[in-house]
C-alpha cells in the first residue's frame, strides 16, 4: 500500500459511496465542453484565448488523468477557463472536494555517510567546508602555542 505514495504520478483519490466511484473531474469536463459549445468555440481557440494547451484542455474534457496536472496547477487553470467561458467564479473548483486534494508528505531520507558523494552533493560540500575550518582552527592554535622565536647571532670571524 505505501508503494503506491512513492509513484511519480500520484492519482487523487476516489470517494467511494456504496460501490459508486465519484469523480469530480467528470462534472468539471462536462461543464468545460457544454459552455465552450455554447459559446461556439474549438479546442484550438479555448486554447489560445485561455494560453492552456490543447492536451490539457482535452484531459480535463474527457477525464484523462496522465493529461491533468497536479491540484495546485489544475486550480489556477481552471480558474482561468471560468473566466475565458464567462463561468461564475468558483464554481469549478467548488466541485473539487477537499478528498481529492492530495496532501503532499514530505519524504524523510535516511542519511547514511555511505551514500554521500564527496563531489556533487551539498553534504560533500558541507563535509569539506567543515574539515577545512577544523584544520584552520588547529593550525591556528598550534601557532599561538609556539610563539617562542629563537634568534641566532652569526658572527663574521675575521681573517
Amino acid at each position: 500500500m505505501k508503494l503506491f505514495y512513492f509513484q511519480k504520478f500520484k492519482e487523487f483519490k476516489i470517494k467511494k459511496n456504496r460501490d459508486i466511484i465519484v469523480d469530480p473531474y467528470i462534472s468539471i469536463g462536462n461543464i468545460i465542453k457544454e459552455s465552450r459549445v455554447k459559446k461556439n468555440l474549438s479546442i484550438e481557440d479555448l486554447s489560445f484565448l485561455s494560453k492552456i494547451p490543447i492536451s490539457t484542455i482535452l484531459g480535463i474534457e474527457n477525464n484523462v488523468k496522465e493529461l491533468i496536472p497536479p491540484y495546485p496547477f489544475t486550480r489556477s487553470i481552471l480558474l482561468k477557463l471560468e473566466e475565458c467561458l464567462s463561468l461564475e467564479k468558483f464554481k469549478l473548483i467548488k466541485l473539487i472536494q477537499k478528498d481529492y486534494i492530495p496532501i503532499n508528505k514530505r519524504i524523510k531520507r535516511n542519511f547514511t555517510f555511505t551514500k554521500i558523494d564527496l563531489f556533487n552533493s551539498w553534504q560533500g560540500s558541507f563535509i569539506y567546508l567543515f574539515l577545512i575550518v577544523i584544520s584552520i582552527f588547529v593550525l591556528n592554535s598550534y601557532y599561538l602555542n609556539n610563539r617562542v622565536i629563537e634568534f641566532k647571532y652569526i658572527e663574521k670571524s675575521s681573517k
